[in-house]
């Protein structure tokens, strides 16, 4: 919401709205899982976020570019 909502302010066009929202519904990266393994950190929490973030974003990703894409 808070990307489509500076986007909107900033008065993108449509199709750099939908570009925005869409990059910040992208799931965490996974070098935070990586540093941490690297560094000899706990991984449960990176792990867990990545796996859950990227779940949550195949429902969010379809429902931001089905609301915002084209419509034709």
């Amino acid at each position: 919401m808070t990307a489509f909502g500076v986007a909107l302010l900033l008065g993108l066009p449509e199709h750099q709205v939908l570009a925005v929202v869409l990059c910040s519904a992208l799931p965490t990266a996974q070098n935070a899982f990586l540093y941490a393994r690297q560094y000899g950190l706990d991984t449960a929490l990176p792990r867990n976020s990545v796996v859950a973030t990227t779940v949550v974003s195949m429902v969010t990703l379809s429902l931001a570019a089905w609301a915002l894409g084209p419509a034709g």
